[in-house]
């Protein structure tokens, strides 16, 4: 019987503990683990010839997780990533900081903590985030 209550009190703090690693309390982002919305003054427009990648959400990347069932929409981040850049809101690394935020935070939002989707949109966000602040050039 103590063997069990053991383990079970291990498991339960090993959760506690991961959980709040991977955003189960306050988050960075502005959203605090909510959804990340595209902004009302937000022009989308791919077409544009001057700063296209600043209109076109998540330029040459998929604007969603894609998983089975629901797939977190990372165009709130992106959009919000785009418009940082645009209007110098912050350094590019404070925008790119704020951009992974901000991807975690749709991730949170969109799975639950015990959701085993939302390890793969965690790594899949560190991905957009690394891309980001390696290959972006800062008008």
């Amino acid at each position: 019987m103590r063997t069990r209550t053991r383990i079970g009190s291990l498991v339960l703090l090993t959760l506690v503990a991961v959980g709040g690693v991977v955003g189960l309390g306050a988050s960075p982002a502005s959203a605090a683990d909510g959804h990340v919305t595209v902004p009302s003054n937000y022009v989308y427009n791919p077409n544009t010839s001057y700063q296209r990648t600043l209109h076109d959400y998540c330029s040459y990347s998929s604007d969603e997780y894609h998983t089975y069932g629901q797939n977190a929409n990372f165009r709130g981040p992106c959009a919000r990533h785009d418009m940082c850049y645009q209007y110098h809101q912050q350094s590019q690394s404070g925008c790119d900081n704020q951009f992974y935020a901000h991807l975690l935070s749709e991730c949170s939002y969109t799975y639950a903590w015990y959701d085993p989707r939302r390890a793969g949109c965690y790594e899949t966000a560190t991905v957009y985030w690394g891309v980001v602040t390696a290959h972006t050039y800062w008008p």
